[in-house]
């Protein structure tokens, strides 16, 4: 479209044609699978007041898959637990009513509340509706609430991530489409554990997070597993070791802080990512398959024996005293972060023999005291030959930074860029 603008010339009018800047509605034009996606990142609550800026937007929240419902006051007192208890029944209520749009399943239902729900009985009828409406994903934070059984019988489920909750149940559950299962903090028992998992015939994904001690009595797991991740959790290395020959398909485990593991062996047939924090004395990795590995103890000095001939990354925190073997031929990329006793003098042979372990690696961040890494160059031959970049971090501000960038040069003579961060 055009638009005429009035010019005054010589005391006559001259009409110009400009382009007209009219702005276009696009939100309208959008598709309402795009919309929904849209809807996906926002909390429920937003989304009904967001549907005041577009006509399109009115009643699409009824109809999206994807439900967000978190505390929305913020304050915790009794009164407003029952006003966010009535926003989502009327949600779904109105959603269940509203005749205007055309039959949608659930795809998502997420709520998140920090409130006790103990006693609100109406949140069964919650569960309920979203079954009738083949929900595939639940991701549930709530505190003390006891999930009732018709959940652990959806087979339409796909994903179950429960935060806070209490599962109590006597009966195998019946999950048959469930791939993803979080447990973060729930309440259980081995029986309660094994009878929910043992209903999960193609689960792939597992994360226990919690101060569990008895997980291992009776448990098993089918061998669809693909990526499992155990914090806090009590287990023994036996157990452990077990589980993982167990488990033909595990490409990435994760163990974070969990007691009860002094020495650690694993080998896994197709286990691709490794993460390891805690107090390990001892660690032994044996795996054709790995290509990440991250390893953090913090035991004083422990003793660690890595084979893996595809390793491509690996990260490792440690003290300087810990005794390292590692055998990765392709080992391209290293975090390595080195603590130290204040009460004792380091080692120069330490420092060496360790940093030797890398001298595969092209790209590395480094992370310990300036004076550790400065030691006679006339007795060992340069620990990192092949580096072309590193990434050297001190935890103090450095007075003889030139003499350290020599040192460094001679450590990988092979370096091509340099970067020191001397910052606290």
């Amino acid at each position: 479209m055009e638009s005429k603008r009035a010019k005054r010339d010589c005391g006559g009018d001259e009409v110009e044609k400009v382009p007209n800047t009219v702005t276009e509605d696009r939100i309208s034009q959008l598709p309402d699978p795009l919309i929904h996606y849209i809807f996906s990142f926002l909390p429920t609550f937003y989304i009904i007041q967001m549907s005041i800026l577009s006509k399109r937007w009115r009643r699409m929240w009824v109809s999206t898959p994807f439900i967000y419902l978190e505390d929305f006051c913020g304050i915790h007192k009794k009164k407003y637990c029952k006003r966010l208890l009535k926003f989502v029944s009327g949600c779904l209520r109105y959603r269940k009513l509203y005749k205007q749009v055309p039959e949608t399943s659930i795809t998502r239902f997420q709520f998140d509340t920090s409130y006790s729900l103990l006693n609100a009985s109406r949140v069964k009828g919650w569960f309920s509706f979203l079954i009738e409406k083949n929900v595939k994903e639940l991701d549930l934070h709530l505190k003390y609430y006891s999930l009732p059984q018709s959940v652990l019988n959806a087979v339409s489920l796909t994903v179950l991530k429960l935060n806070g909750m209490v599962l109590k149940t006597t009966s195998l559950s019946t999950l048959h489409s469930l791939k993803v299962l979080f447990l973060i903090g729930v309440e259980f028992d081995a029986n309660s554990l094994q009878n929910l998992i043992s209903g999960c015939p193609i689960i792939e994904d597992l994360h226990l997070k919690g101060r569990y001690r008895d997980i291992h009595v009776g448990f098993s797991i089918g061998k669809t597993l693909k990526y499992l991740s155990l914090s806090g959790v009590t287990i023994t290395c036996q157990w452990l070791e077990g589980l993982i020959y167990g488990l033909p398909l595990l490409e990435r485990l994760t163990l974070y802080s969990c007691d009860g593991l002094k020495n650690i062996s694993i080998s896994g047939h197709s286990l691709k990512s490794l993460y390891y924090e805690g107090h390990s004395e001892n660690i032994s990795i044996v795996s054709h398959s790995l290509t990440t590995l991250h390893v953090d103890t913090w035991f004083d000095a422990f003793k660690a024996t890595f084979r893996s001939p595809n390793l491509v990354y690996l990260s490792l925190f440690c003290r300087v005293e810990s005794v390292i073997s590692i055998e990765a031929p392709k080992l391209l990329e290293g975090n390595l972060k080195l603590s130290y006793d204040s009460k004792c003098v380091t080692s120069y042979d330490n420092t060496v023999h360790l940093l030797a372990n890398f001298k595969s690696l092209k790209k590395m961040k480094l992370c310990m005291r300036g004076q550790d890494i400065i030691f006679s160059r006339n007795t060992w031959t340069p620990p990192l030959p092949n580096l072309k970049h590193l990434m050297l971090k001190i935890p103090y501000h450095l007075k003889r930074k030139s003499e350290l960038e020599d040192f460094v040069y001679w450590c990988a003579p092979s370096l091509e860029t340099l970067e020191i961060d001397d910052k606290k």
